[in-house]
């Protein structure tokens, strides 16, 4: 499936100028850009088992390669099987190997007659975001093996999915040895590719997180947008399901489930501009959704999407709207040399203390930043970090991030 949408292609900066697209400072789309087009009513309309056979009747080498996957007895396997290969991008059907499926599949349903959470995950959610051998279009390679031998003894005293989720995501990080850090050799890296390097972007670090849960059982995807609304830079993180949706990342939020750095940032999401729409992945295309945004591959469109904004803007307490000419966002990072310390930063305009922030360390992504909402009508702001001072003009109706270098 090709679904290429105008409205995501932000800018051509994004793959070549910049070699972190997800740091990349891209322009927003034009006003008027129509939304992205996805087929609809595929779900509703045409059964998993119908678009697979129309897929393999369309293309007989595929059919050679799949029929024995399909080819199982009525039952969850099947109805999963069909699943994978009504919806797969055109290239696994093409290419990847269905033993490779087989196995990821196999897995899936063995962790599901294993955990009780899992075995009550609705078949629909299950067929969607437990079953699936890729979370993107990283590369192909086997980890929910690798996943489930490391995670079993971490849920084994979980009582019941919460307590398996928080158990897996304070655990993974230790497990897998693999930290944040924009030197990763992909944004999109697979999890055996992202353990090899012991590095990853907050892509990859959600792919890890994605895989981790789904190999004991639990439904995961990944959520993001293409551009933030006040300042130009993407995110991706991770939506895992307990009777609903919850936001975490990588790195839990020391306030638990639900809670994360970028909340606030995701309710100022205008609906009107899709590149800053919050989405989330969906295996299968759902009725009124768009591609899911692939900042480093923006003209494809393998990856289906669910339009996440409302929800982001109600558990924000409503929708954040553009700041006016008179306000600023500010908003700073601290460096020694080339890492990132964490730091207190005092924030003074017109000779008034306006806040005391504490910056990220180097663990946490480069857009993790603390926040201070600003009148520009005051003038300049001066920053201080122990003896280190700057002073910043502020841009109205802007966020700005500043950096600031401690001496080595």
């Amino acid at each position: 499936m090709r679904l290429l949408g105008p409205a995501l292609l932000l800018v051509a900066c994004l793959l070549r100028a910049n070699p972190t697209p997800e740091l990349s400072h891209c322009p927003p789309m034009p006003p008027g850009t129509p939304p992205p087009k996805v087929p609809v009513g595929i779900t509703a309309a045409q059964s998993a088992e119908a678009r697979s056979e129309a897929r393999l009747a369309a293309n007989p080498a595929a059919e050679a390669r799949w029929r024995k996957l399909l080819g199982q007895e009525a039952s969850l396997a099947r109805r999963a099987a069909q699943h994978l290969v009504a919806f797969m991008p055109e290239a696994d059907l093409a290419g990847l190997d269905p033993d490779y499926v087989a196995e990821n599949l196999r897995l899936a349903l063995a962790a599901r007659a294993e955990f009780a959470w899992a075995a009550d995950v609705p078949e629909p959610i299950f067929l969607n975001d437990v079953a699936p051998y890729a979370v993107l279009d990283e590369d192909r390679e086997p980890i929910r093996a690798w996943m489930l031998e490391r995670l079993r003894p971490v849920v084994a005293g979980a009582k019941d999915r919460r307590a398996a989720i928080l158990a897996v995501n304070r655990a993974l990080p230790s497990l897998a040895k693999v930290v944040y850090s924009t030197k990763r050799r992909a944004p999109n890296q697979s999890s055996a590719d992202s353990i090899r390097q012991g590095v990853a972007s907050c892509t990859g670090l959600s792919i890890l997180l994605v895989d981790a849960f789904r190999a004991v059982g639990i439904p995961a995807r990944i959520a993001g947008c293409a551009t933030w609304v006040t300042v130009r830079g993407n995110h991706n993180w991770v939506e895992v399901w307990d009777n609903g949706w919850h936001i975490t990342e990588y790195n839990l939020d020391a306030k638990g489930l639900g809670h994360a750095w970028f909340r606030d940032r995701a309710a100022f999401a205008d609906p009107e501009r899709p590149e800053t729409r919050i989405v989330a992945t969906s295996w299968a295309p759902v009725d009124g959704g768009q591609p899911f945004p692939l900042v480093w591959r923006l003209r494809s469109g393998d990856v289906s999407g669910v339009d996440r904004t409302a929800d982001y803007h109600a558990w924000a307490g409503g929708r954040r709207r553009a700041l006016s000419e008179g306000e600023s966002l500010l908003g700073v990072r601290v460096f020694r040399g080339e890492t990132r310390e964490p730091t207190e930063v005092t924030v003074v305009q017109d000779g008034r203390e306006i806040a005391r922030v504490r910056t990220a360390g180097p663990a946490q992504d480069m857009m993790d930043v603390p926040w201070t909402r600003l009148e520009t009508a005051r003038g300049k702001v001066t920053l201080r970090a122990g003896e280190l001072s700057r002073e910043v003009e502020l841009k109205g109706g802007e966020e700005t991030v500043v950096d600031l270098r401690l001496a080595p």
